[in-house]
C-alpha cells in the first residue's frame, strides 16, 4: 500500500508538528535539570531565565532554582519530568517516524503518550492556578496558553488513536466473522 502524505492526514499532520516543536522545547527547558551545570551554555540557561521572567512559571523557577524535585512537595513534578525524559521524549521520534510512514502500529504507543501526557500536564496546570508569590493574572494567562495546549492536543491524541484502534479491531472481527 503508497504511503500517504502527511498532508492529506490533517490530525496526523498535527501531532507530527506538536512532536516536532516539543523536541526543542524539552531539550532547551525542560531537560536542563540533567545537565551539569558546567556544560549549560549561558544562552541556553537565559531562555530557562526569559520564561521565568515573562510567566513566572512556579515549575520552571523551582527546577531553575536547583530544588530536589523528588523530594518534598514537587516530588509529583520531579517525577513529571523523568517521565518526559525516559518515555515521552523517545515517543516524539518514534511518533514523528510511524506518523511520517503512516504506520498504524504506532497507534498503542501514541494512545499510550496522549494519556500519559493529558494526565501529567493537567496537575501542572492546577498547580499554577493556586497563588504564588510575584505571579500576576497576566503571568496566570501566559502560563495557561501555553501549557493548556500540551493538555489538550494529548487528550485529542488519546481519543483518536483509541477510536482508531477501535475501528481496526472492530474490522478484524467482522473480517473474522465472515470467514
Amino acid at each position: 500500500m503508497a504511503r500517504v502524505p502527511l498532508s492529506s492526514r490533517p490530525l496526523d499532520f498535527v501531532y507530527f508538528c506538536f512532536f516536532l516543536n516539543h523536541i526543542p522545547a524539552s531539550i532547551l527547558l525542560d531537560f536542563q535539570k540533567f545537565y551539569p551545570a558546567a556544560y549549560v551554555p549561558s544562552s541556553i540557561v537565559g531562555i530557562r531565565q526569559w520564561w521565568i521572567d515573562i510567566s513566572a512559571d512556579p515549575l520552571v523557577a523551582a527546577a531553575a532554582r536547583g530544588d530536589n524535585l523528588l523530594h518534598g512537595e514537587l516530588v509529583w513534578f520531579g517525577c513529571f519530568a523523568w517521565l518526559e525524559l525516559l518515555f515521552q521524549f523517545p515517543v516524539f521520534i518514534l511518533g514523528m517516524r510511524g506518523l511520517w510512514n503512516g504506520s498504524r502500529s504506532i497507534y498503542v504507543l501514541m494512545l499510550a503518550y496522549g494519556a500519559s501526557t493529558a494526565t501529567t500536564v493537567l496537575p501542572c496546570i492546577v498547580y499554577f492556578l493556586q497563588e504564588h508569590p510575584n505571579m500576576t493574572p497576566a503571568h496566570r494567562l501566559m502560563l495557561l496558553s501555553s501549557y493548556v495546549p500540551f493538555l489538550l492536543v494529548p487528550l485529542m491524541m488519546t481519543v483518536d488513536m483509541g477510536f482508531r484502534m477501535y475501528n481496526i479491531v472492530a474490522s478484524a472481527e467482522v473480517k473474522e466473522k465472515t470467514e
